[in-house]
């Protein structure tokens, strides 16, 4: 399941200046099944971007290449190659592509969002067009595209590698025997969702991150909602999630901004709120990830977060588990990210509001134990 997994392209002008691109290789790859080639506008590979010939054989670079630091199955390509959302000039490309040479598969091609898709006329990803995403304004400094492990498109810090969407390993999580750490789930329990009711689990995984790996590679510290930090009660304990992990905001502040009551926000843009802070607990930190036949909504400590997300661009079998046609990668709120997240969670403080205030009264007594 190789993907690009991160793109920064805010530097300033050219591969020497920081810009680069990172590709994740699953369990079982082989790197020489893989070309990164990047392209001018027109189509053709552009040799100025970094790489002398306009693409390089994975199986053929021997610096830049470490474990992932989530998942020690994967493994990261990092290569430097300048980017830019634009019409190409003499150093940096317009798109990048990954494509299994082997399968003679184009795993992924984004350009510029503010040009046309185009189609690659040379090199290994010749006949695919381009998808047009990458957007200048949607990282600001020191921001860059990441992809997880499961597809999820986020924008976070540079070389973050916030790879999973996930709970810590003891959280509560409401299932139908009642509240369970999630470090204590099974494939098959019984969950409680805010949508479909109780709903049996697919998939779990777990990372395992030590204190001391979190006290220096800070960019991995996860974060913890205090008792009370989004409403009265909620979440009725101190609740800790990956970075990247979706918590439900309701309110009506959302639903002025959004159209929507209730939306999807990473706890990363949280942290301005008070109770909301980076964590580093001393035994360091179990998480876990847990899959549906959809993306839901679950109850953890009395809040309301979200399943995992599992994108379209991940083949459609993940760790053995058939994913089929489910839509794990149809949202169960609207997602607020970015700069948006932010002006959202900033307005909700200044307005001297809760983060979270239902329309409908959940009975989260019920919810925990």
């Amino acid at each position: 399941m190789a993907f690009i997994s991160e793109v920064n392209f805010r530097g300033s002008g050219a591969a020497n200046s920081g810009e680069f691109v990172e590709i994740t290789l699953g369990p079982g790859d082989d790197p020489a099944d893989f070309v990164v080639s990047v392209y001018d506008d027109d189509g053709t590979l552009h040799t100025g971007a970094g790489l002398a010939e306009g693409e390089v054989n994975l199986g053929d670079l021997t610096t830049g290449i470490t474990t992932h630091p989530d998942n020690d199955d994967y493994t990261i390509y990092t290569i430097k190659i300048g980017l830019r959302n634009a019409v190409s000039d003499a150093n940096e490309g317009s798109g990048i592509a990954l494509t299994n040479v082997d399968t003679d598969t184009v795993i992924s091609f984004y350009s510029a969002d503010n040009i046309s898709a185009f189609t690659a006329s040379e090199g290994a990803a010749e006949g695919a067009t381009s998808e047009s995403i990458l957007e200048h304004t949607d990282v600001v400094d020191g921001e860059s595209y990441h992809w997880d492990i499961f597809g999820n498109l986020t924008y976070e810090t540079i070389s973050s590698n916030d790879s999973a969407l996930c709970l810590a390993g003891d959280t509560r999580v409401h299932t139908e025997s009642g509240a369970l750490q999630a470090q204590d789930l099974n494939v098959g329990d019984m969950v409680w969702t805010a949508d479909h009711g109780f709903q049996p689990i697919q998939w779990l995984g777990k990372t395992v991150l030590s204190a001391e790996y979190l006290k220096t590679n800070p960019k991995q510290q996860p974060i913890t909602l205090t008792k009370d930090s989004l409403a009265p009660g909620v979440p009725q304990s101190d609740l800790t999630v990956s970075r990247q992990h979706r918590v439900l905001i309701s309110s009506p502040v959302a639903q002025r901004m959004t159209g929507k009551f209730e939306v999807l926000v990473p706890a990363v843009k949280l942290l301005d709120v008070v109770g909301i802070e980076l964590s580093v607990p001393s035994d360091g930190v179990t998480l876990v990830h847990i899959l549906f036949e959809r993306h839901e909504l679950i109850a953890a400590e009395g809040a309301l977060v979200e399943s995992l997300m599992v994108t379209d661009h991940v083949n459609s079998k993940i760790h053995g588990v058939d994913l089929g046609d489910r839509k794990i990668d149809v949202p169960a709120r609207l997602i607020v990210d970015k700069k948006r997240a932010k002006q959202l969670v900033s307005r909700i403080v200044k307005n001297q509001r809760p983060l979270f205030e239902p329309r409908k009264r959940h009975n989260f007594r019920m919810l925990v134990a």
